[in-house]
């Protein structure tokens, strides 16, 4: 479990540095802008990846949704709080 975690963090961490160059990249970037930035990337990468990888594997679609949504939602926060944090 405890492995499973310090992963899960460190993947965290490393999408969170990725986002945080792609809004460093488009300067100006104020809170609705990061909003938008983080669901694209949510919406056009994670739930893109966890699509192709449920659709091989065939689970439960509410499984894939709340899989998806949880990710969408996660990078839609990282992209507020990146875009406020100066």
């Amino acid at each position: 479990m405890g492995a499973k975690l310090i992963v899960t963090l460190v993947c965290n961490l490393i999408a969170a540095i990725v986002l945080a160059r792609v809004i460093h990249q488009l300067h100006g970037v104020d809170l609705l802008r990061g909003l938008k930035i983080g669901a694209g990337v949510g919406v056009g990468f994670c739930a893109i990846a966890l699509t192709m990888t449920y659709l091989w594997q065939s689970p439960p679609r509410s499984l894939w949704a709340i899989d998806t949504g949880y990710h969408i939602v996660g990078c839609i926060i990282m992209g507020a709080i990146l875009s406020v944090w100066r």
